[in-house]
């Protein structure tokens, strides 16, 4: 069974799934729901289906049995009746899930994705001259990108400015050392405290509202 690890947090469970296995494999270990069965049904890509399943997989490890999910109007996955929130990303090795009482977002890159045509629209000015001194500068931009994009998940709202609306500051490459994120909105600000892991080639980043 390629479950990876379990990241350890004071704020909720994390897993890792890696994707070695086919749908049918997946499908021998597991019973979908209703709901995820008709989703899982509509889907054409292979890929995808993988990603999908892992992900249950995941949530029955967290829960015992997959729960039920339902999206929102943004696209984001919330569990029916229960106030525990979920997060869920995939890399192409890795699918992950954030199970937290908080408000969260988790995502997952592999660090060798390349970025740098969308920089200008995620990365702003002073992020950009942080990321100039490290050693590492593509494991920085992936880590920024990822860091991002788990704050993203955390905001039920279309038109956010990857650039100028989420903000990362105090970030290091270390394994498991937090550092801190904002979402600037029109009516306030929202911090958040992150963190950052090296998987096997994969940047993974969480995002915790404080």
């Amino acid at each position: 069974m390629p479950f990876f690890k379990q990241i350890q947090t004071e704020y909720g469970w994390i897993g890792t799934w890696k994707l070695e296995e086919n749908p049918k494999e997946l499908l021998t270990q597991i019973q979908l729901p209703n709901e995820d069965d008709l989703r899982f049904a509509a889907m054409r890509s292979e890929k995808r289906k993988v990603e999908f399943l892992a992900a249950r997989m995941l949530l029955k490890m967290a829960f015992g049995e997959i729960p039920e999910i339902e999206y929102n109007g943004f696209g984001k996955p919330h569990l029916k009746n229960s106030y525990k929130k979920i997060s869920i990303s995939h890399s192409a090795d890795f699918a992950c899930v954030f199970v937290s009482n908080n408000r969260i977002g988790i995502d997952i890159e592999r660090a060798d994705r390349n970025i740098d045509r969308v920089a200008d629209r995620f990365l702003h000015a002073i992020e950009k001259t942080t990321i100039s001194v490290f050693e590492d500068q593509q494991l920085a931009k992936v880590a920024y990108w990822s860091a991002k994009e788990a704050i993203f998940k955390c905001a039920d709202e279309h038109g956010i400015h990857f650039n100028s609306q989420i903000r990362i500051d105090d970030f290091v490459p270390e394994n498991g050392r937090p550092f801190k994120g904002k979402l600037i909105q029109q009516s306030s600000n929202i911090s958040f405290k992150m963190y950052f892991h090296f998987i096997e080639n994969n940047v993974l980043v969480y995002a915790v509202e404080i």
